[in-house]
């Protein structure tokens, strides 16, 4: 986990969004061997995980940090179920029975 000196977690989610578009990317080489279950579980393993990781340290982060946190997880549904990016994410998140990522951290205020 990154903290910067602003404690704004900025360094933080730079640091998880680099490395899970960097896994991303490498997947789609194995994607037409696999399942779509199968496909889930690499996913799972090297995006989702490190988007998870510290999510209730992220509870008060800004609107533009969660957005690209966001990213991620649009980038990965269509990447599982193949969707052109111009079509609407909801559908495939409820396919996959997966939520939105400000629903995912928290809001919990600290005491």
């Amino acid at each position: 986990m990154y903290i910067d000196t602003d404690v704004t977690m900025s360094a933080h989610v730079t640091a998880v969004v680099k490395a899970c578009f960097a896994a991303l990317r490498q997947i789609p080489s194995v994607r037409r061997s696999l399942s779509r279950t199968t496909l889930l579980t690499p996913v799972y393993a090297l995006v989702v995980t490190k988007v998870d990781y510290c999510s209730t340290v992220l509870s008060c982060i800004s609107g533009q940090l969660l957005q690209r946190l966001q990213s991620v997880f649009n980038a990965a549904a269509r990447l599982v179920l193949p969707a052109r990016k111009s079509e609407h994410i909801t559908p495939l998140f409820r396919e996959l029975h997966w939520l939105k990522v400000p629903i995912m951290c928290s809001r919990v205020p600290l005491p």
